[in-house]
């Protein structure tokens, strides 16, 4: 059972939606640190960490939940 799809279509299209946002912005900061010669600060290479953790499990559940079966 996927925990996403029990919230209905519409709120699971802002959970996404927002989901990639924060993805988008956590992975620009060590994009501009690289490019500026900067290092990445630390709460952002453990945000990043937590970030995929909690992600891949939930949207990998989402793709199996909605694959049709044969």
């Amino acid at each position: 059972m996927n925990p996403l799809t029990i919230l209905p279509a519409k709120a699971r299209k802002y959970a996404y939606a927002g989901y990639a946002t924060v993805g988008l912005g956590l992975g620009s900061v060590p994009v501009y640190c690289s490019a500026t010669a900067d290092t990445t600060p630390v709460w952002v290479l453990g945000a990043l960490a937590v970030y995929a953790f909690v992600g891949a499990p939930l949207f990998g559940a989402t793709a199996v939940s909605n694959t049709p079966q044969d």
